[in-house]
């Protein structure tokens, strides 16, 4: 199975959960807070593969304080 999101969850600057997404489930600003606080995170990140020839991967800082 080929994932496209991959969301990081991260506390006091340690990885405290990895979420993967398919394509047609790319998560919501309500879902990042969701999981934010089910977690105690205080650092979201979302990391996209992007559709190129090299794969790349964009990733975005989520702020989930204006959410």
């Amino acid at each position: 199975m080929i994932y496209k999101y991959h969301v990081v969850l991260i506390k006091e600057q340690v990885i405290i959960k990895d979420l993967y997404y398919q394509r047609d489930e790319k998560p919501s600003d309500e879902e990042f807070k969701k999981l934010a606080n089910q977690y105690g995170a205080d650092e979201v990140i979302l990391n996209t593969i992007d559709d190129d020839v090299l794969e790349s991967i964009i990733k975005e800082q989520i702020d989930i304080n204006n959410i």
